[in-house]
């Protein structure tokens, strides 16, 4: 055991990597996670958080997390995953995986360094290396920054911020983003207005998508 240990320490500082974790920051409600292999426990500020820790949010509960230069705020009704949470010399990466909900990401570029941050649905995945964006694996809305929007029909939009857009039904298309009225500070809470905003305002015309069958990737350009 002692020398796998130190191979897998070995290997680590070959390539740069090493783990890092997570801070809780600010809670509102119930909220609760579950480190690897332990059992669920109510969640307090400055609680850390690592790879393999599963977040849950009740209803009308929200929970503020730290991550490197990212800031993820788990919205209500929300189950989150930390898959990946690493620091290399050139900068960070992090996955997250999105098992319900939605989250809102606001991830800051840092000079010199990289940034790698995803969140997976189980049909979609956004990349980002500095932006702001609320995303439920579906639906998209832009808050700061450039994203790019890549189907896997390799279809692309670019989402600037204060637009929306949303995958078709037969998740092959994205339709050309809309400037929507995100001022109201509730986001995809109110993601039916959005789509008759839009809609009505002879932007996106496709029908949204009812299941998950969509494969997204979202990285800034």
């Amino acid at each position: 055991m002692k020398k796998v240990f130190l191979t897998l320490f070995a290997f680590s500082l070959i390539f740069g990597m090493y783990a890092q974790s997570g801070t809780i920051t600010g809670i509102a409600g119930k909220v609760e996670y579950q480190l690897p292999g332990k059992t669920w426990k109510p969640a307090r500020v400055g609680d850390v958080v690592t790879k393999g820790t599963m977040i849950s949010t009740g209803f009308k509960s929200t929970a503020l997390i730290k991550i490197a230069n990212a800031t993820i705020t788990v919205k209500p009704i929300t189950r989150l995953s930390l898959e990946q949470i690493v620091k290399t010399e050139g900068g960070t990466q992090t996955q997250l995986y999105l098992v319900s909900g939605r989250v809102l990401a606001d991830v800051t570029p840092q000079p010199n360094q990289s940034t790698d941050f995803k969140v997976s649905s189980p049909t979609a995945t956004a990349s980002v290396r500095g932006t702001s964006f609320e995303f439920d694996g579906i639906n998209l809305i832009g808050y700061s920054g450039i994203t790019k929007l890549q189907t896997p029909t390799l279809q692309v939009r670019f989402v600037h911020a204060g637009e929306f857009t949303y995958v078709s039904a037969n998740g092959s298309g994205v339709e050309v983003p809309a400037a929507v009225d995100s001022g109201d500070g509730k986001g995809l809470e109110n993601v039916d207005d959005l789509i008759d905003e839009v809609t009505g305002l002879g932007g996106i015309q496709l029908v949204p998508v009812l299941a998950k069958t969509a494969d997204i990737v979202i990285v800034i350009e």
